[in-house]
């Protein structure tokens, strides 16, 4: 069970809990698995119900129990319960409930709810940034600034010196995490956005980690270039259901695209997850708009490592918050993914051949932009969790 809730087999483990009898057991799975599918109050209950009788009896699940609650928590936005479930974490493991994830939350343990409140439509010009990453223009505490829009991001972000023209003041205490893409550590602090407009939506109490400037500054070959702030997940939870579109455009709420074949989404933690198929096998993947390229993962790897898929070997930098790095990967020269009933193609797709130690390693791969910008639009839906992509651009031609 332990090894298909890590490969979030999350099909397989609903067949198994039907048969289940009831008792710790089975709310413990019941559990994990709606905090999966985001039904935060569900989930909260069950493992509440669960715990007592995990902890008395020192069974393992309620390591995994303890930091289901606090996800479950830090979603709902309950960051005082979530770091009292960290707390106890720390208990039965103390270097789990001091991970990256405890750190910030006990940054944030007397941060009020993030509200959001709707007055009109949600539908902002969205361009390409130097990099290539999607933008959009903001204005907060009266200044206007480029926003990336990054669904891979578990917080919204902001560097030192855009914190200080926002003229936020960060709240006490550091917090350190590692980039998904390098695995690199940061040294960060937090503040909180009183309140923020993005189209017709307000959102208060809006939590962003400050990175130093230096920890977003992507090195490229010729010059650099500098983020300075970045919307991530807990704002497009809020907004429910969000949609990009090619032609340049960010919709949520009740302006999103609702259309297409829905493929179901989980969460792996504060990161979306979808299945598609590839190499004929449906496998995890997480979704990241702040992702140029899409990188598969030493999973991945090792799962099709025998199949001939004509594999060379090459080596590519990679950029995240932190710095660049440098690492040898195989490519293989043909790589389909299957989402839904529509089917993307890419050509000499990286893939590590070793572990990142960055959430990287945890399932198959990270799906980017150069996925989501084969179709016309792409749509995350946090209230039906699921994930739809438009009409294709181009049929695939690849052979």
């Amino acid at each position: 069970m332990t090894a298909a809730l890590a490969d979030f087999q999350v099909t397989r483990l609903q067949a198994e809990l039907a048969k289940m009898p009831g008792g710790p057991g089975r709310d413990y799975l019941a559990g994990v698995l709606a905090n999966r599918r985001g039904k935060l109050d569900e989930s909260i209950k069950l493992l509440n119900r669960a715990l007592p009788s995990l902890r008395e009896s020192k069974d393992d699940r309620a390591v995994v129990a303890f930091q289901t609650l606090a996800d479950d928590y830090t979603k709902a936005f309950d960051y005082a319960a979530a770091a009292k479930a960290y707390a106890e974490l720390a208990v039965l493991s103390p270097r789990k409930g001091g991970s990256d994830d405890a750190q910030i939350i006990h940054l944030l343990a007397g941060v009020k709810p993030t509200t959001i409140s709707w007055h009109g439509p949600v539908r902002l010009k969205t361009t390409r940034s130097a990099i290539g990453l999607v933008v959009t223009e903001l204005e907060v505490n009266g200044v206007k600034g480029e926003w990336v829009l990054d669904t891979g991001s578990n917080y919204s972000i902001v560097s030192k010196s855009f914190a200080e023209k926002l003229g936020l003041k960060a709240l006490p205490g550091y917090a350190q995490t590692g980039s998904g893409s390098t695995g690199l550590e940061n040294r960060l602090q937090a503040a909180v956005i009183a309140s923020m407009q993005v189209g017709g939506a307000t959102l208060k109490n809006v939590v962003v980690l400050i990175f130093n400037d230096r920890n977003l500054n992507i090195q490229l070959p010729k010059r650099s270039y500098q983020i300075n702030a970045m919307l991530g997940y807990p704002v497009f939870q809020a907004m429910g259901i969000i949609t990009f579109t090619r032609s340049g455009e960010f919709e949520a709420g009740a302006a999103a695209d609702r259309g297409g074949t829905a493929t179901p989404m989980y969460m792996r933690r504060l990161t979306p997850v979808a299945d598609f198929v590839t190499n004929g096998v449906a496998l995890p993947f997480t979704l990241d708009t702040g992702g140029l390229n899409t990188q598969f993962s030493v999973r991945y790897y090792d799962r099709f490592k025998k199949n001939d898929l004509g594999w060379k070997e090459g080596v590519e930098e990679f950029a995240g918050a932190g710095g660049n790095m440098r690492r040898g990967i195989c490519m293989q020269p043909v790589l389909r993914l299957g989402i839904g009933d529509k089917t993307a193609v890419l050509k000499d797709a990286s893939i590590s051949p070793v572990k990142m130690h960055s959430g990287l390693d945890e399932l198959y791969g990270n799906v980017g932009l150069d996925v989501f910008r084969q179709f016309e639009s792409f749509t995350f839906d946090f209230a039906d969790m699921t994930f739809r992509v438009g009409k294709p651009i181009a049929e695939p031609s690849a052979k």
